[in-house]
């Protein structure tokens, strides 16, 4: 899972109206509130039973945990027959809201190759004495409204840019995904995704350690 694999539960609410990269839009965090560093639940708010107070790797895979530190996220792997333990860099751009950059897998029809980065929209909304925060919503930052059967926007943001993607091995299917080039840009959409969210996620710091 990927914090933003978070996102490929998102993903398949939002259809592919989510911004990816190519390439990371941000290289380092730049002055945005921290995390506390340990472990974390992500939740959709499914139905999900989990013993918070056992080890991460004991958890089932329907609750979405990880470990956040400076600048990285880990997390097990469970797409194979034995979960695997994977850190990654995380970035979170100062604005408002946060914007989270994280290397993504997405799943589904496109076919996607190379390193793709995908990016949330992050307010908040419990800090403890030392000003790190210890819960937050997140959400996908969109290409634009969606349409009304929630799928692909028929209305791009300021400054998003359609991209065509095979959505087949053959090539014989053509679908869109979008991108943005600018950091400025990349703010305003994720503030503008906020009332886009067909689903907000919340992440809550639950203890320092994964074990």
């Amino acid at each position: 899972m990927r914090l933003l694999t978070c996102l490929a539960a998102l993903v398949l609410l939002t259809g592919c109206n989510i911004v990816i990269t190519h390439k990371p839009l941000f290289v380092s965090a730049d002055g945005a509130p921290a995390p506390r560093p340990g472990l974390w639940r992500l939740d959709f708010g499914d139905a999900c039973k989990v013993d918070e107070s056992r080890p991460l790797s004991e958890w089932p895979s329907c609750a979405d945990g990880v470990v956040l530190g400076a600048g990285k996220v880990g997390y097990y792997d469970r797409n194979g027959e034995n979960p695997v333990w994977t850190t990654e860099p995380l970035v979170l751009a100062a604005g408002q809201p946060i914007v989270g950059q994280a290397q993504v897998k997405v799943s589904g029809d496109m076919k996607l190759t190379g390193d793709i980065y995908a990016y949330v929209g992050i307010r908040p909304s419990k800090l403890d004495a030392a000003g790190r925060f210890t819960r937050f919503k997140f959400w996908p930052v969109q290409c634009g409204p969606p349409s009304a059967g929630g799928d692909f926007t028929e209305h791009p943001a300021e400054g998003v840019r359609v991209e065509p993607v095979a959505a087949d091995a053959s090539a014989s299917q053509i679908g869109r995904l979008c991108t943005i080039d600018d950091p400025t840009a990349m703010r305003r959409v994720a503030a503008q995704s906020e009332a886009w969210a067909p689903k907000k996620g919340v992440g809550r710091w639950v203890r320092d350690r994964a074990d």
